[in-house]
């Protein structure tokens, strides 16, 4: 049997009956005779994009052991439920039960700022720069260079000649 840490992106709908959602999450891991050894329920946010047309899901922090045969079984499990949306399950090389209870304890990590606020800009920094190559703004750009000596000589021999001139 080899150790697993997975999370779990279930519905958020269904998240405030915390007791079925954890009976469905352990119910799949019975399914593939693994042992939890730990089940947390981790945060509820806003998705990035829609999954299964829902726009807020829980995540749920599990680690597992099972065998390694089991896995497809279980991500089969899981995109059949109707309550869970995700699944991604890692491998977890050295799993030790103080790094279980460690993240078992831990708050979830902060949520990112909206992107959508007052603080949020455009790539560019300013409103109407997307699409706009790389460099500096025009207002940052420095005078142009004074031509070189060698440039004004050029200059002066090409305006006396004609160009493109008939006789």
């Amino acid at each position: 049997m080899s150790a697993y840490e997975a999370m779990f992106l279930v519905d958020g709908g269904s998240a405030p009956n915390w007791e079925s959602v954890e009976s469905e999450v352990r119910r799949v891991l019975d399914r593939a005779s693994a042992k939890v050894l730990g089940l947390k329920k981790w945060d509820e946010r806003k998705l990035a994009y829609e999954v299964r047309h829902r726009k807020r899901g829980t995540y749920i922090l599990v680690f597992f052991e099972a065998p390694p045969e089991k896995i497809a079984g279980i991500e089969h499990d899981a995109k059949i439920s109707e309550v869970i949306l995700r699944l991604l399950v890692l491998r977890h090389e050295r799993l030790t039960p103080e790094a279980v209870e460690k993240a078992m304890t831990a708050a979830p990590p902060p949520r990112a700022p909206e992107r959508m606020g007052e603080s949020w800009a455009p790539r560019g920094g300013r409103e109407g720069d997307r699409g706009r190559e790389r460099g500096p703004r025009p207002e940052e750009e420095a005078e142009p260079a004074a031509p070189s000596a060698e440039t004004a000589e050029l200059e002066e021999v090409g305006a006396g000649a004609e160009v493109g001139g008939r006789d």
